[in-house]
């Protein structure tokens, strides 16, 4: 039985959730994310699709087109197998190919000693700004010399 106490408790429990996701989500917009760079090929769709995922999960994204950009992935720590289509700069971090925003926010806020950056290899067919879904793919975290680890697996 409902009693005007447990409701009114429960009206203040209520507004104490309320207020505290009010507080976080207030707190990490005031925080703004450092501007992404992106290097990659002007004829590749996928590449402009993850941009504009970047632009709308918040990140302020410039873009520079080349036709060859191998040499600068290598000299950044990614190798061939990390390899991707686009290579993107951010907060002193290297992002290969198809990262999830989520993922490099993460990498932003928590800035885990050793990393040198993210890559999700390939073009999975489910990851951001391909958006086929189904696929699994696994996102590594490299350091300097390109030695990888499994970061997450989506």
């Amino acid at each position: 039985m409902l009693t005007l106490r447990s409701v009114r408790t429960s009206a203040i429990a209520m507004a104490v959730i309320v207020s505290g996701a009010t507080t976080v989500a207030w707190r990490s917009d005031s925080v703004p994310l450092p501007t992404l760079k992106v290097v990659k090929s002007a004829s590749c769709g996928c590449c402009s699709a993850w941009v504009a995922y970047m632009k709308q999960q918040g990140f302020t994204v410039t873009t520079e087109d080349k036709d060859e950009f191998t040499a600068l992935k290598r000299s950044n720590g990614v190798t061939a197998q990390l390899e991707s289509c686009h290579t993107a700069f951010v907060g002193g971090y290297v992002i290969e190919g198809h990262v999830p925003a989520d993922l490099v926010k993460g990498l932003l806020a928590e800035k885990p000693a050793g990393i040198k950056g993210l890559a999700a290899p390939g073009m999975p067919q489910s990851a951001p700004g391909m958006d086929a879904p189904g696929q699994h793919y696994t996102v590594y975290s490299f350091d300097a010399a390109g030695h990888a680890k499994i970061y997450a697996e989506r």
